[in-house]
Protein backbone atom coordinates (compact mmCIF):
# COMPACT_ATOMS: atom_id res chain seq x y z
CA UNK A 1 0.00 0.00 0.00
CA UNK A 2 2.03 2.98 -1.41
CA UNK A 3 1.72 6.15 0.22
CA UNK A 4 3.45 9.33 -0.90
CA UNK A 5 6.70 10.57 0.71
CA UNK A 6 5.19 13.85 2.40
CA UNK A 7 2.61 11.44 4.41
CA UNK A 8 5.69 9.23 5.14
CA UNK A 9 7.28 12.05 6.50
CA UNK A 10 3.85 13.19 8.19
CA UNK A 11 3.36 9.73 9.49
CA UNK A 12 7.10 9.22 11.01
CA UNK A 13 7.07 12.53 12.96
CA UNK A 14 3.58 11.44 14.35
CA UNK A 15 4.68 8.08 15.19
CA UNK A 16 8.58 8.30 16.29
CA UNK A 17 10.16 4.97 16.22
CA UNK A 18 7.17 3.24 18.06
CA UNK A 19 6.94 6.63 21.15
CA UNK A 20 3.35 8.02 21.50
CA UNK A 21 5.36 10.79 23.00
CA UNK A 22 8.50 12.49 22.32
CA UNK A 23 11.69 11.85 25.06
CA UNK A 24 12.49 14.26 27.42
CA UNK A 25 16.20 15.61 27.25
CA UNK A 26 16.32 15.18 30.83
CA UNK A 27 15.13 12.54 33.44
CA UNK A 28 13.71 14.73 36.40
CA UNK A 29 14.22 14.28 40.33
CA UNK A 30 13.59 11.05 41.63
CA UNK A 31 11.17 10.86 44.72
CA UNK A 32 12.67 11.33 47.66
CA UNK A 33 11.86 7.20 49.24
CA UNK A 34 14.75 6.32 46.40
CA UNK A 35 18.07 6.60 46.99
CA UNK A 36 20.42 7.02 43.72
CA UNK A 37 22.48 3.68 42.88
CA UNK A 38 26.35 4.12 43.58
CA UNK A 39 27.02 0.94 40.89
CA UNK A 40 25.37 0.25 37.86
CA UNK A 41 26.22 -2.63 36.35
CA UNK A 42 24.78 -3.24 32.51
CA UNK A 43 25.64 -6.85 31.58
CA UNK A 44 25.13 -7.58 27.76
CA UNK A 45 26.43 -10.58 26.32
CA UNK A 46 25.92 -11.61 22.88
CA UNK A 47 23.37 -13.70 21.29
CA UNK A 48 21.50 -14.83 24.30
CA UNK A 49 17.85 -16.70 23.66
CA UNK A 50 15.69 -15.72 26.52
CA UNK A 51 13.49 -19.29 25.60
CA UNK A 52 16.32 -21.27 27.08
CA UNK A 53 16.64 -19.43 30.73
CA UNK A 54 14.73 -18.81 33.72
CA UNK A 55 12.68 -16.97 34.89
CA UNK A 56 11.44 -16.26 31.24
CA UNK A 57 11.11 -20.22 30.52
CA UNK A 58 9.83 -21.89 33.92
CA UNK A 59 10.82 -25.46 32.39
CA UNK A 60 14.74 -24.61 32.29
CA UNK A 61 16.41 -25.34 35.94
CA UNK A 62 19.84 -24.76 34.70
CA UNK A 63 20.08 -21.35 35.19
CA UNK A 64 19.18 -20.83 38.72
CA UNK A 65 21.56 -17.42 39.04
CA UNK A 66 19.35 -16.12 36.52
CA UNK A 67 16.39 -17.26 38.14
CA UNK A 68 17.45 -16.19 41.53
CA UNK A 69 18.04 -12.87 40.20
CA UNK A 70 14.89 -13.27 38.28
CA UNK A 71 12.84 -13.31 41.49
CA UNK A 72 15.13 -9.64 42.81
CA UNK A 73 14.26 -7.95 39.42
CA UNK A 74 11.94 -6.53 37.41
CA UNK A 75 11.41 -8.85 34.40
CA UNK A 76 10.67 -7.09 31.37
CA UNK A 77 8.56 -9.67 29.18
CA UNK A 78 8.24 -8.12 25.54
CA UNK A 79 11.67 -6.16 25.28
CA UNK A 80 13.21 -6.23 21.90
CA UNK A 81 15.94 -5.22 20.29
CA UNK A 82 16.47 -3.00 16.47
CA UNK A 83 18.65 -5.85 14.73
CA UNK A 84 19.50 -9.19 15.05
CA UNK A 85 23.23 -8.21 14.23
CA UNK A 86 25.46 -7.25 16.99
CA UNK A 87 26.76 -4.15 15.83
CA UNK A 88 23.92 -2.53 15.29
CA UNK A 89 22.35 -3.74 18.27
CA UNK A 90 24.79 -2.41 20.81
CA UNK A 91 25.07 0.77 19.09
CA UNK A 92 21.48 1.06 19.86
CA UNK A 93 21.44 0.12 23.19
CA UNK A 94 24.74 2.40 23.51
CA UNK A 95 22.99 5.44 22.18
CA UNK A 96 19.55 5.01 23.20
CA UNK A 97 18.63 5.41 18.86
CA UNK A 98 18.08 3.23 16.57
CA UNK A 99 20.81 3.52 13.18
CA UNK A 100 19.08 6.74 12.20
CA UNK A 101 20.61 8.06 15.44
CA UNK A 102 23.87 5.80 15.29
CA UNK A 103 24.11 5.51 11.79
CA UNK A 104 25.17 1.63 11.84
CA UNK A 105 23.21 -1.00 9.10
CA UNK A 106 25.49 -3.56 9.28
CA UNK A 107 28.81 -4.41 11.18
CA UNK A 108 31.61 -3.45 11.37
CA UNK A 109 31.31 0.63 11.61
CA UNK A 110 33.23 2.50 14.35
CA UNK A 111 30.53 4.75 16.09
CA UNK A 112 31.34 8.72 15.45
CA UNK A 113 32.76 10.19 18.05
CA UNK A 114 29.70 12.52 18.68
CA UNK A 115 27.37 10.26 20.06
CA UNK A 116 26.61 10.46 23.36
CA UNK A 117 26.75 6.57 24.85
CA UNK A 118 25.67 5.24 27.83
CA UNK A 119 28.90 5.21 30.07
CA UNK A 120 29.03 9.17 28.48
CA UNK A 121 26.04 9.72 30.34
CA UNK A 122 27.25 8.22 33.79
CA UNK A 123 30.80 10.00 33.79
CA UNK A 124 28.96 12.58 32.93
CA UNK A 125 26.89 12.35 36.47
CA UNK A 126 30.26 11.65 38.58
CA UNK A 127 30.49 8.12 37.82
CA UNK A 128 33.89 6.32 36.97
CA UNK A 129 33.27 4.35 34.03
CA UNK A 130 34.76 1.01 33.51
CA UNK A 131 34.26 -1.68 30.44
CA UNK A 132 35.07 -5.06 29.64
CA UNK A 133 34.09 -4.65 26.56
CA UNK A 134 35.58 -7.97 24.17
CA UNK A 135 32.42 -8.49 21.18
CA UNK A 136 34.79 -7.38 18.40
CA UNK A 137 31.89 -5.90 16.84
CA UNK A 138 31.22 -3.65 19.31
CA UNK A 139 34.24 -2.77 21.05
CA UNK A 140 36.25 0.07 22.21
CA UNK A 141 38.28 0.00 18.93
CA UNK A 142 34.84 0.76 16.93
CA UNK A 143 34.10 3.65 19.56
CA UNK A 144 31.63 1.42 21.39
CA UNK A 145 33.78 2.43 24.71
CA UNK A 146 33.80 5.92 24.46
CA UNK A 147 33.08 7.72 28.02
CA UNK A 148 35.31 5.23 29.70
CA UNK A 149 38.47 6.11 30.54
CA UNK A 150 41.97 3.77 28.34
CA UNK A 151 42.57 3.22 32.18
CA UNK A 152 39.72 1.60 32.62
CA UNK A 153 38.75 -0.26 29.77
CA UNK A 154 40.28 -3.80 29.66
CA UNK A 155 39.96 -5.92 25.99
CA UNK A 156 41.90 -8.88 27.61
CA UNK A 157 38.39 -11.22 29.23
CA UNK A 158 35.00 -10.52 29.75
CA UNK A 159 34.30 -9.15 33.35
CA UNK A 160 33.64 -11.93 35.87
CA UNK A 161 32.91 -11.79 39.66
CA UNK A 162 36.60 -13.14 40.78
CA UNK A 163 38.42 -10.17 38.52
CA UNK A 164 40.82 -8.50 40.83
CA UNK A 165 39.94 -5.07 39.28
CA UNK A 166 36.49 -5.46 39.72
CA UNK A 167 37.01 -6.50 43.39
CA UNK A 168 38.77 -3.15 43.78
CA UNK A 169 35.86 -1.25 42.49
CA UNK A 170 34.11 -2.83 45.08
CA UNK A 171 35.79 -2.62 48.07
CA UNK A 172 36.38 1.24 46.85
CA UNK A 173 32.32 1.32 46.66
CA UNK A 174 31.92 -0.24 50.29
CA UNK A 175 34.97 1.94 51.78
CA UNK A 176 33.98 5.51 50.36
CA UNK A 177 29.88 6.16 50.72
CA UNK A 178 30.96 9.26 48.18
CA UNK A 179 32.09 6.75 45.36
CA UNK A 180 30.02 6.23 42.53
CA UNK A 181 30.57 3.50 39.64
CA UNK A 182 29.54 2.85 35.95
CA UNK A 183 30.54 -0.67 34.67
CA UNK A 184 29.92 -2.72 31.25
CA UNK A 185 30.46 -6.09 29.53
CA UNK A 186 29.80 -7.49 26.50
CA UNK A 187 30.95 -11.03 24.89
CA UNK A 188 30.03 -13.61 23.78
CA UNK A 189 29.88 -17.83 25.06
CA UNK A 190 26.36 -18.65 23.51
CA UNK A 191 27.19 -17.87 19.85
CA UNK A 192 27.04 -20.17 17.08
CA UNK A 193 28.48 -22.72 16.55
CA UNK A 194 27.80 -23.41 19.95
CA UNK A 195 30.57 -25.09 21.87
CA UNK A 196 29.77 -27.05 24.71
CA UNK A 197 32.54 -25.78 26.91
CA UNK A 198 30.94 -27.32 29.80
CA UNK A 199 29.02 -30.11 28.91
CA UNK A 200 30.58 -32.78 30.86
CA UNK A 201 30.05 -30.51 33.90
CA UNK A 202 26.32 -29.78 32.74
CA UNK A 203 24.90 -33.55 31.98
CA UNK A 204 26.68 -34.86 35.19
CA UNK A 205 24.15 -31.51 37.01
CA UNK A 206 21.56 -32.05 34.93
CA UNK A 207 21.47 -35.64 33.53
CA UNK A 208 17.92 -35.19 31.93
CA UNK A 209 19.00 -32.53 29.71
CA UNK A 210 21.60 -34.69 28.35
CA UNK A 211 19.26 -38.09 27.66
CA UNK A 212 19.57 -38.02 23.91
CA UNK A 213 23.47 -37.57 23.92
CA UNK A 214 24.82 -39.63 21.37
CA UNK A 215 28.50 -41.17 22.27
CA UNK A 216 31.74 -39.33 22.98
CA UNK A 217 32.90 -40.60 18.89
CA UNK A 218 29.87 -39.37 17.28
CA UNK A 219 29.44 -36.32 19.21
CA UNK A 220 33.21 -35.22 18.18
CA UNK A 221 31.97 -35.84 14.65
CA UNK A 222 28.66 -33.76 14.80
CA UNK A 223 30.49 -30.93 17.10
CA UNK A 224 33.22 -30.80 14.19
CA UNK A 225 30.53 -31.05 11.31
CA UNK A 226 28.55 -28.29 13.05
CA UNK A 227 32.05 -26.48 13.50
CA UNK A 228 33.04 -27.02 10.08
CA UNK A 229 29.84 -26.63 8.14
CA UNK A 230 27.86 -23.79 10.39
CA UNK A 231 27.29 -20.76 8.27
CA UNK A 232 26.19 -22.96 5.09
CA UNK A 233 23.96 -24.98 7.15
CA UNK A 234 23.06 -21.89 9.02
CA UNK A 235 21.84 -20.12 6.14
CA UNK A 236 21.31 -22.75 3.45
CA UNK A 237 19.82 -25.71 5.07
CA UNK A 238 18.30 -27.53 2.68
CA UNK A 239 20.91 -27.43 -0.01
CA UNK A 240 24.08 -28.11 2.45
CA UNK A 241 22.08 -31.33 3.77
CA UNK A 242 22.27 -32.56 0.06
CA UNK A 243 25.61 -31.71 -0.61
CA UNK A 244 26.61 -33.38 2.57
CA UNK A 245 24.56 -36.80 2.05
CA UNK A 246 23.26 -36.05 5.75
CA UNK A 247 20.46 -38.83 6.44
CA UNK A 248 17.45 -38.22 7.98
CA UNK A 249 19.04 -39.77 11.50
CA UNK A 250 21.82 -37.13 10.73
CA UNK A 251 19.71 -34.38 11.03
CA UNK A 252 17.99 -35.21 13.90
CA UNK A 253 21.22 -35.96 15.65
CA UNK A 254 22.72 -32.72 14.40
CA UNK A 255 19.35 -30.97 15.47
CA UNK A 256 19.43 -32.62 19.27
CA UNK A 257 23.47 -32.22 19.96
CA UNK A 258 23.31 -28.30 18.28
CA UNK A 259 20.74 -27.81 21.35
CA UNK A 260 22.61 -29.62 23.93
CA UNK A 261 25.36 -27.35 23.31
CA UNK A 262 23.62 -24.36 23.21
CA UNK A 263 21.77 -25.51 26.62
CA UNK A 264 25.75 -26.16 28.41
CA UNK A 265 26.89 -22.69 27.30
CA UNK A 266 23.50 -21.36 28.62
CA UNK A 267 24.34 -22.90 32.05
CA UNK A 268 27.89 -21.74 31.72
CA UNK A 269 26.51 -17.68 30.84
CA UNK A 270 24.57 -18.12 34.22
CA UNK A 271 27.45 -19.00 36.09
CA UNK A 272 29.52 -16.07 34.58
CA UNK A 273 26.40 -13.80 35.56
CA UNK A 274 26.29 -15.53 38.75
CA UNK A 275 29.45 -14.81 40.18
CA UNK A 276 29.18 -11.24 38.77
CA UNK A 277 26.13 -10.85 41.04
CA UNK A 278 27.97 -12.93 43.89
CA UNK A 279 30.87 -10.45 43.90
CA UNK A 280 28.02 -7.79 44.56
CA UNK A 281 26.17 -9.26 46.94
CA UNK A 282 28.90 -10.07 49.29
CA UNK A 283 30.27 -6.75 49.28
CA UNK A 284 26.94 -5.86 50.96
CA UNK A 285 26.45 -4.00 47.33
CA UNK A 286 22.82 -5.30 46.29
CA UNK A 287 20.74 -3.06 47.17
CA UNK A 288 22.86 0.19 46.39
CA UNK A 289 23.14 -0.92 43.16
CA UNK A 290 21.04 -0.92 40.19
CA UNK A 291 22.21 -3.94 37.72
CA UNK A 292 20.68 -4.70 34.20
CA UNK A 293 21.32 -7.86 32.24
CA UNK A 294 20.22 -8.00 28.65
CA UNK A 295 21.91 -8.84 25.33
CA UNK A 296 21.95 -7.69 21.72
CA UNK A 297 19.44 -9.81 20.06
CA UNK A 298 18.51 -13.49 20.13
CA UNK A 299 18.61 -16.80 18.28
CA UNK A 300 16.43 -18.94 16.85
CA UNK A 301 18.18 -22.64 16.88
CA UNK A 302 15.64 -24.53 15.24
CA UNK A 303 12.13 -24.59 13.68
CA UNK A 304 10.82 -26.64 10.36
CA UNK A 305 9.19 -23.15 9.11
CA UNK A 306 11.93 -20.88 9.64
CA UNK A 307 14.76 -19.44 6.80
CA UNK A 308 17.85 -19.47 8.62
CA UNK A 309 18.84 -22.17 11.05
CA UNK A 310 20.94 -22.08 14.45
CA UNK A 311 21.10 -18.32 13.56
CA UNK A 312 20.54 -14.67 14.35
CA UNK A 313 21.47 -11.96 11.74
CA UNK A 314 18.53 -10.48 8.71
CA UNK A 315 16.03 -13.32 9.57
CA UNK A 316 13.27 -10.98 11.93
CA UNK A 317 11.99 -13.78 14.21
CA UNK A 318 10.41 -13.17 17.81
CA UNK A 319 13.39 -15.59 19.20
CA UNK A 320 15.70 -13.32 17.46
CA UNK A 321 13.96 -9.65 18.42
CA UNK A 322 12.29 -10.34 21.41
CA UNK A 323 15.42 -10.67 24.19
CA UNK A 324 16.00 -10.58 27.58
CA UNK A 325 15.69 -7.74 29.85
CA UNK A 326 16.00 -8.20 33.50
CA UNK A 327 16.87 -4.61 36.25
CA UNK A 328 17.30 -4.77 39.90
CA UNK A 329 17.49 -2.10 42.14
CA UNK A 330 16.24 -2.01 45.36
CA UNK A 331 17.10 1.08 46.83
CA UNK A 332 16.17 2.68 43.46
CA UNK A 333 12.49 1.80 43.48
CA UNK A 334 13.52 -1.29 41.24
CA UNK A 335 10.38 -3.86 42.27
CA UNK A 336 10.63 -7.49 41.83
CA UNK A 337 7.98 -7.63 39.71
CA UNK A 338 7.40 -8.39 35.80
CA UNK A 339 7.09 -5.64 33.43
CA UNK A 340 4.48 -6.13 31.21
CA UNK A 341 4.88 -3.34 28.85
CA UNK A 342 6.57 -3.18 25.34
CA UNK A 343 10.11 -1.91 25.92
CA UNK A 344 12.81 -1.76 23.35
CA UNK A 345 16.84 -1.69 23.73
CA UNK A 346 17.08 2.49 22.90
CA UNK A 347 14.62 2.40 26.43
CA UNK A 348 17.53 1.12 28.59
CA UNK A 349 20.14 4.46 28.49
CA UNK A 350 17.45 6.68 29.41
CA UNK A 351 15.77 4.32 31.75
CA UNK A 352 19.17 3.79 33.61
CA UNK A 353 19.83 6.92 33.62
CA UNK A 354 16.18 7.80 35.01
CA UNK A 355 16.64 5.23 37.83
CA UNK A 356 20.59 6.63 38.62
CA UNK A 357 18.81 10.53 38.54
CA UNK A 358 21.55 11.22 35.53
CA UNK A 359 20.67 14.01 33.53
CA UNK A 360 20.86 13.38 29.73
CA UNK A 361 23.51 15.72 27.70
CA UNK A 362 22.26 18.18 25.83
CA UNK A 363 24.17 16.47 23.22
CA UNK A 364 22.71 13.33 23.70
CA UNK A 365 20.27 12.60 20.56
CA UNK A 366 18.43 9.33 21.25
CA UNK A 367 14.97 8.79 20.99
CA UNK A 368 14.34 6.06 23.71
CA UNK A 369 11.78 6.57 26.92
CA UNK A 370 12.90 6.62 30.01
CA UNK A 371 10.54 3.83 31.70
CA UNK A 372 11.95 4.28 35.76
CA UNK A 373 8.57 6.26 36.57
CA UNK A 374 6.42 3.24 34.54
CA UNK A 375 8.80 0.78 36.35
CA UNK A 376 8.34 1.81 39.83
CA UNK A 377 4.84 1.50 39.02
CA UNK A 378 4.06 5.36 39.68
CA UNK A 379 2.68 5.53 36.13
CA UNK A 380 1.25 3.27 33.49
CA UNK A 381 3.64 1.38 31.00
CA UNK A 382 3.73 3.88 27.68
CA UNK A 383 1.98 2.65 24.98
CA UNK A 384 5.17 1.75 22.49
CA UNK A 385 5.95 0.36 19.53
CA UNK A 386 8.98 -1.67 18.94
CA UNK A 387 10.16 -1.53 15.25
CA UNK A 388 12.89 -4.10 14.28
CA UNK A 389 14.76 -3.80 10.71
CA UNK A 390 17.47 -6.07 9.15
CA UNK A 391 20.82 -5.60 8.37
CA UNK A 392 21.81 -4.33 4.82
CA UNK A 393 23.23 -7.59 3.29
CA UNK A 394 27.25 -8.05 2.19
CA UNK A 395 28.19 -8.44 -1.49
CA UNK A 396 29.68 -11.61 -0.35
CA UNK A 397 26.41 -13.03 -0.06
CA UNK A 398 26.23 -14.34 -3.46
CA UNK A 399 29.55 -16.77 -2.92
CA UNK A 400 28.54 -20.68 -3.53
CA UNK A 401 26.30 -22.11 -0.66
CA UNK A 402 24.43 -18.82 -0.18
CA UNK A 403 22.01 -18.28 -2.74
CA UNK A 404 18.69 -19.23 -0.32
CA UNK A 405 19.64 -16.05 1.78
CA UNK A 406 20.51 -14.23 -1.26
CA UNK A 407 17.84 -14.66 -2.88
CA UNK A 408 15.99 -13.05 -0.11
CA UNK A 409 18.74 -10.39 -0.11
CA UNK A 410 20.27 -9.85 -3.32
CA UNK A 411 22.75 -7.05 -2.43
CA UNK A 412 23.35 -4.15 0.16
CA UNK A 413 20.54 -1.77 -1.06
CA UNK A 414 18.10 -0.43 1.76
CA UNK A 415 15.43 -1.43 -0.30
CA UNK A 416 15.96 -4.83 0.92
CA UNK A 417 15.44 -4.50 4.42
CA UNK A 418 13.32 -6.53 6.24
CA UNK A 419 10.79 -5.09 9.07
CA UNK A 420 8.95 -6.27 12.03
CA UNK A 421 7.06 -4.07 14.58
CA UNK A 422 5.45 -5.24 18.02
CA UNK A 423 2.54 -3.51 19.34
CA UNK A 424 1.23 -5.48 22.62
CA UNK A 425 1.13 -9.18 21.33
CA UNK A 426 1.17 -8.30 18.07
CA UNK A 427 3.82 -8.87 15.59
CA UNK A 428 3.64 -7.53 12.40
CA UNK A 429 6.53 -8.01 9.22
CA UNK A 430 7.00 -7.30 5.91
CA UNK A 431 9.32 -8.80 4.05
CA UNK A 432 10.62 -9.81 0.65
CA UNK A 433 10.39 -12.99 -1.24
CA UNK A 434 12.52 -14.03 -3.68
CA UNK A 435 10.68 -13.12 -6.94
CA UNK A 436 10.91 -9.52 -5.45
CA UNK A 437 7.21 -9.48 -4.16
CA UNK A 438 6.49 -7.80 -0.54
CA UNK A 439 3.89 -9.07 1.94
CA UNK A 440 2.55 -8.29 5.02
CA UNK A 441 1.86 -10.53 7.50
CA UNK A 442 0.99 -10.49 11.26
CA UNK A 443 1.11 -13.41 14.34
CA UNK A 444 0.01 -13.43 17.68
CA UNK A 445 2.75 -13.95 20.10
CA UNK A 446 0.38 -14.88 22.81
CA UNK A 447 -0.50 -18.04 21.32
CA UNK A 448 1.88 -18.62 18.00
CA UNK A 449 5.77 -17.57 18.51
CA UNK A 450 6.01 -20.54 15.64
CA UNK A 451 4.91 -17.85 13.38
CA UNK A 452 2.23 -20.77 11.75
CA UNK A 453 -1.08 -18.80 11.50
CA UNK A 454 -0.76 -15.51 9.52
CA UNK A 455 -3.92 -13.26 10.45
CA UNK A 456 -2.55 -10.14 8.34
CA UNK A 457 -5.78 -8.41 6.52
CA UNK A 458 -5.37 -5.61 4.50
CA UNK A 459 -9.50 -4.62 4.78
CA UNK A 460 -8.45 -4.65 8.67
CA UNK A 461 -8.42 -0.92 9.26
CA UNK A 462 -6.08 -1.70 12.35
CA UNK A 463 -4.01 -3.79 10.22
CA UNK A 464 -3.84 -0.94 7.60
CA UNK A 465 -2.92 1.52 9.72
CA UNK A 466 0.17 -0.59 10.92
CA UNK A 467 1.28 -1.14 7.66
CA UNK A 468 0.90 2.26 6.72
CA UNK A 469 3.57 3.21 10.33
CA UNK A 470 5.90 0.29 8.90
CA UNK A 471 6.21 1.46 5.70
CA UNK A 472 6.71 5.02 7.02
CA UNK A 473 9.78 3.45 9.20
CA UNK A 474 11.70 1.60 6.60
CA UNK A 475 11.32 4.89 4.34
CA UNK A 476 12.66 6.90 7.07
CA UNK A 477 15.24 4.59 7.59
CA UNK A 478 16.50 3.32 3.79
CA UNK A 479 17.02 7.40 3.98
CA UNK A 480 19.37 7.39 6.23
CA UNK A 481 21.06 4.04 5.61
CA UNK A 482 21.45 5.29 1.92
CA UNK A 483 23.52 8.13 3.21
CA UNK A 484 25.73 6.03 5.07
CA UNK A 485 26.39 2.94 2.66
CA UNK A 486 29.94 3.30 2.18
CA UNK A 487 31.26 5.17 4.68
CA UNK A 488 32.45 1.83 6.84
CA UNK A 489 35.96 0.33 7.70
CA UNK A 490 37.96 -0.25 4.93
CA UNK A 491 36.42 -3.35 2.87
CA UNK A 492 40.08 -5.62 3.33
CA UNK A 493 39.48 -4.62 7.38
CA UNK A 494 35.70 -5.15 7.30
CA UNK A 495 36.51 -8.75 5.26
CA UNK A 496 38.84 -9.85 7.80
CA UNK A 497 36.99 -9.19 11.29
CA UNK A 498 33.85 -10.91 9.16
CA UNK A 499 35.36 -13.89 7.88
CA UNK A 500 36.88 -14.18 11.60
CA UNK A 501 33.77 -14.35 13.15
CA UNK A 502 32.39 -16.84 10.35
CA UNK A 503 29.92 -14.87 8.39
CA UNK A 504 31.91 -15.29 5.07
CA UNK A 505 34.23 -16.96 3.61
Amino acid sequence: MPIGVGLVAVLFALTSLGGCTQPSQHTGRVADAYVSPRLVLVYAPCTVSRLYMAPYNTQVAYTPNFDAFGKRASVFERHHTESGQSGIAYASLLSGGQADVHGVFKHPRRLREELILLPEVFEAAGYDTYSWMVQKMASSKLRYGQGVPDAHAFHDNHLEGDDPRFARILARLKEDPSYKAFVITNFTVTHGPYEGTLLDEFCTKYPAECSRRVGDVELERLKTLAREQHRPLSINYPNTVRELGLTEGDEAQLRDTNELLYKADMYRLDKLFGGVVDAVDTAGLFDDAVIAFTSDHGELLWRDNALLKWWHGYQLVPEVTNISLLVSGPGAGVPAARYAGVSRSIDVLPTLAGLADAALPKAYSGTGENLATALRGLEPAPDLVAFSHSALAYAPLAARRMELLSSHFPGPDPAYMWITARRDDDYYKFTRSPDDSWSYSLYDLTHDTGETNDSFDSANVDHAAMAERIEAYKEHMSAHAYRVVGRGLPRDKAIEMLRSLGYID
